[in-house]
């Protein structure tokens, strides 16, 4: 973890900083303390170095400690409070000369993303470079060593998009998209006509000035390159975590003539039961029983996949394979076997551990579109204990319209719904984000999420209406 202070005269300079700086933060990896302004009513502009220090101690746990200052005397307070801190804490603290706003940003983006201190650093010292470039303003490049494009193979990947974002890829999208990349094991570049960039890096997507409706194209090559190129095209399909329904460009009004409602009877989704699972073994069988079950549900996805590519096209069929390549990943199954290992767990249990660690990773986040996934985490857990207890879901026997009510509903899940008479679902949590609706819209089923515990008393088989245009859930 990489820790921030925000040294600076104003305290409201600073406060308003960190709000911006938290729209791309991930806080595991990026944690930002403001050591700003001093405690005098009558005069509060200034910088205490006791301040900084205590930033700084607050810090401690992080690998390294950035402190970033705005004027002359904050370099100062910064220096002192260096001489005052703990010599082993110091050693983890790196002063950085690059200007406040574009420098928060940077270190963010980068550190959010587990990039490591001299890539940080980096990109914070050319955090000016991309308004440099726009105003024409002659950029120092003295300091800089010289970068090489990146050579690929026949192997390499390649995928394009056409930007939709009314802003182009301004710095949130570029940090979104930056930060994704940065996880992957591959080379990855990205190119806006005869101009290329790291798509690793923020700064650099920013001087590819990306705007609405260029065509930008992501190369990747590397062990991790189709992890990448699918990471991308989602994230892509969501317009880089932009919410663009308030562009500005031309629509028509008209009236509907059909309301998007449905009418049918309530229908409960039964509640997992308590899974039969086999007693603790040895590690090993533990071990052999947790790689089969996520080796025999990726073998289900794929066919699920390739299934639904015909029936709802490659976007549908992309979010199965997405599943199947987070359960084929090393460390998941190193997580899991270090928990059988060390803690003697059933596989199950290991499963359950690790699966509820990330969900609540994922719900922890701020992006809302990345926090719903943990939707998926958590279907795709209930799958696992599924196959490591060898039950059989229950299918449901419906024969009339029907309101699904759940509590929550995974994409897998739904899939078992596919082919029955439910017209529309009503859940007591979800996301409008989640992998689920989506799916659902292209199934045609209108889906209401967020209606709250109250949904759990309806009666079964009362007779609902569910309106998306209203986003209402009515009873007779």
């Amino acid at each position: 973890m990489i820790g921030l202070i925000i040294i600076s005269h104003s305290k409201q300079l600073a406060d308003g900083l960190l709000q911006l700086a938290e729209q791309m933060q991930n806080k595991q990896n990026c944690q930002i303390v403001i050591a700003a302004g001093v405690d005098d009513e009558q005069h509060p502009i200034g910088t205490d170095a006791i301040k900084v220090m205590e930033a700084a101690e607050q810090l401690s746990d992080a690998e390294h400690i950035i402190l970033l200052m705005d004027l002359g005397s904050a370099l100062l307070s910064a220096e002192t409070a260096l001489d005052l801190l703990d010599p082993e804490l110091a050693k983890k603290v790196h002063l950085c000369s690059a200007p406040l706003v574009e420098g928060t940003i940077a270190i963010t983006a980068a550190a959010s993303s587990g990039a490591t201190i001299e890539t940080i650093l980096n990109e914070a010292h050319q955090a000016l470079h991309a308004k440099q470039q726009q105003l024409n303003d002659k950029v120092d490049t003295s300091n800089q060593q010289p970068t090489q494009a990146n050579v690929f193979t026949h192997q390499a990947l390649k995928t394009q998009w056409v930007v939709r974002n009314p802003s182009g890829l301004h710095i949130r999208p570029a940090a979104k998209l930056a930060s994704l990349l940065a996880g992957f094991d591959a080379k990855v570049e990205l190119h806006n006509n005869d101009k290329r960039a790291d798509a690793k890096s923020m700064n650099q997507i920013a001087l590819l000035q990306v705007r609405k409706g260029d065509k930008i194209t992501l190369i990747a090559e590397g062990s991790d390159s189709q992890a990448a190129i699918n990471a991308f095209k989602q994230l892509a399909q969501h317009n880089f975590g932009d919410d663009i329904t308030t562009s500005d460009d031309k629509y028509l009004i008209g009236k509907a003539a059909m309301l998007p409602s449905v009418t049918g009877f309530a229908y409960h989704k039964p509640v997992n039961a308590e899974f039969s699972l086999p007693t603790y073994q040895t590690s090993e069988q533990e071990i052999t029983k947790a790689t089969q079950a996520l080796e025999q549900l990726q073998s289900q996805l794929a066919t699920l996949a390739d299934s639904l590519s015909q029936q709802y096209g490659k976007s549908i069929s992309d979010i199965f394979n997405g599943h199947s390549l987070l359960l084929d990943d090393a460390e998941l199954l190193e997580s899991i076997k270090q928990q059988i290992i060390s803690q003697h767990r059933t596989a199950a249990e290991a499963i359950m551990s690790v699966f509820a660690d990330m969900s609540q990773q994922y719900q922890q986040l701020d992006d809302t579109y990345l926090q719903a996934r943990y939707i998926d985490i958590d279907d795709l857990k209930n799958q696992l204990l599924l196959l490591l207890s060898a039950t059989n879901p229950l299918n449901p026997a419906l024969t009339e319209p029907t309101i699904l009510l759940a509590d929550n509903l995974g994409p897998l899940e739904l899939m078992r719904y596919k082919d029955t008479p439910v017209v529309g679902i009503a859940l007591s949590n979800g996301s409008p984000y989640s992998h689920t609706c989506i799916i659902a819209a292209k199934m045609g089923l209108p889906m209401l999420v967020n209606l709250g515990e109250e949904i759990q008393s309806v009666p079964e088989h009362t007779k609902l209406t569910l309106s998306a245009d209203s986003a209402t859930l009515t009873m007779g």
